[in-house]
């Protein structure tokens, strides 16, 4: 795994690993920047540049590690890069700045399996020691050399690993009781004669003279170790557990040994005498479903699903909802919608009823649209993101009276908007005055679509005037459908 740098401004939008650049290029066709200084200490910093240039970036300064080169900071605003200062005083001005300083050995799993990692100054890198017997490691974890020989160590590594199997195997046949009778004699355990992977020599780059940001996801910078050290916190186990270090949701897998080498620098100590964290099952986070077992996922329907199966539809499954994709023939069921007029049970798209003098405070702060001067019956459609900025969900919300609106969400995302309007008004703004109540089961909601939708709901509803000028485009009103008193009608197409 491609290790960051630590220098100051390292987490400054624009700075950026060579694999990524790379992978923008080549991967994905995107031009990662148009003026760039490359900070390089092997190959892989060599071939960023190559395909940088390829991609039309103005290469700035090529600034080699391997021959005493370095970066102090990275300068700019929040958004962007606007130049690097060298270790030389020279300032380059620049949109990105790509680092190649070396890779972070991924032994956490050999870890898990009893094998405590050593560390090599020479390669500037952890490798494992001593693994278990049944434990095989291969690839970069365990040297360098061409793709050719990391492939070929590769296939040795699963030939020894699927003979040993095979042993193993035959041993727990003939020791289980009822087992088919075994044929043959076991074979002997396959012996450990692959050819080993070198290690090339690499510069040890961790931090410069600068701080920076040494744990991206915790937000733990190199001052913030030096300072725990400092206070007494300077094994590496303690460190971390102060700090928070390593302990977000990339699990140390990208920024230990950066924690481990400001904290051997902290304490005059190399980074072998240091040691590494301890990693622990699991490597990647399980759901808890995946915990618990089988999952069990109730199933919802609406009050009218019973008139679907009498009348023969076929179900699709919406969240936890079972709802009608059609009724034998869809071809036919969308022509009359488009010809004539069609209904559909949309009953499981979340309804959350919001009240009180702050509902619009909340409404601007959940959607991306404004909400603050939406007028009593009026509808606006709304988009919601989450804190990362990403579409969540998104649906109409009506306001029915002064303090009082009626808020859809996908089917889907009923659930998950109604938490994340709680968290809102629980954690965030606990003095907004707004109660909010889940209804998606309270309301039985019908679509009426087509050129003919005002006749068919004309038909059932008397005491609402249906007309275009009366009853316009995202409006909202309270009227009898069917005998029914007190019916929520939107229109909103």
């Amino acid at each position: 795994i491609e290790r960051p740098y630590v220098f100051a401004g390292n987490d400054k939008p624009g700075v950026m690993l060579s694999g990524a650049a790379r992978r923008l290029i080549n991967l994905y066709a995107v031009k990662p920047g148009i003026r760039a200084v490359v900070f390089s200490a092997n190959v892989e910093g060599d071939n960023t540049i190559i395909d940088l240039e390829r991609a039309g970036v103005d290469i700035a300064r090529v600034v080699d590690a391997r021959k005493g080169g370095n970066i102090v900071e990275a300068k700019g605003s929040q958004k962007a890069v606007k130049s690097v200062v060298l270790d030389d005083g020279h300032e380059v001005e620049c949109d990105l700045l790509v680092t190649a300083v070396g890779w972070t050995a991924p032994t956490s799993l050999l870890n898990m399996a009893g094998d405590r990692p050593v560390y090599d100054p020479a390669a500037a890198r952890f490798f494992p020691h001593q693994m278990p017997d049944n434990v095989l490691a291969t690839g970069g974890l365990v040297g360098d050399g061409t793709a050719e020989e990391l492939v070929a160590h590769g296939r040795e590594t699963g030939a020894l690993a699927a003979g040993r199997a095979a042993v193993v195997a035959h041993h727990l046949q003939a020791a289980t009781a009822r087992a088919a009778a075994v044929t043959g004699s076991a074979a002997p355990m396959p012996t450990d004669e692959r050819v080993s992977l070198t290690r090339q020599d690499h510069p040890e780059l961790y931090r410069s003279t600068t701080h920076g940001i040494v744990d991206y996801s915790e937000d733990v910078g190199s001052k913030d170790l030096v300072s725990a050290t400092k206070e007494g916190y300077d094994s590496v186990e303690l460190l971390k557990r102060y700090t928070t270090a390593t302990m977000g949701p990339a699990q140390g897998k990208l920024e230990t040994v950066n924690t481990v080498a400001v904290l051997a620098e902290a304490r005059g100590e190399t980074i072998a005498e240091v040691g590494t964290t301890v990693w622990r099952p699991p490597y990647a986070p399980p759901t808890l479903g995946a915990l618990a077992g089988r999952i069990f996922e109730p199933e919802r329907v609406s009050s009218v699903h019973p008139w679907h199966v009498a009348n023969n539809a076929t179900p699709i499954l919406a969240g936890a909802w079972i709802r009608p994709e059609h009724y034998g023939d869809p071809a036919a069921e969308v022509t009359n919608v488009r010809e004539n007029v069609g209904i559909i049970d949309v009953t499981p798209l979340g309804k959350l009823d919001l009240q009180g003098p702050d509902v619009p405070k909340l409404l601007n702060l959940l959607y991306t649209n404004k909400w603050s001067k939406l007028p009593i019956g009026g509808v606006r459609y709304g988009m919601m993101c989450a804190e990362d900025g990403v579409v969540m969900d998104d649906g109409v919300t009506a306001r029915l009276g002064e303090e009082h609106y009626l808020m859809t969400t996908t089917s889907s995302g009923a659930a998950r908007v109604w938490e994340w309007v709680e968290n809102w008004l629980q954690t965030e703004h606990p003095d907004w005055q707004v109660h909010c109540t889940p209804v998606t089961t309270a309301y039985t909601s019908i679509n009426v679509a087509g050129p003919k939708s005002r006749e068919l709901v004309g038909r059932v509803c008397t005491d609402v005037d249906l007309n275009p000028e009366a009853f316009t485009y995202m409006q909202v009103r309270r009227g009898t459908v069917a005998g029914v008193e007190n019916c929520i009608m939107w229109r909103i197409g």
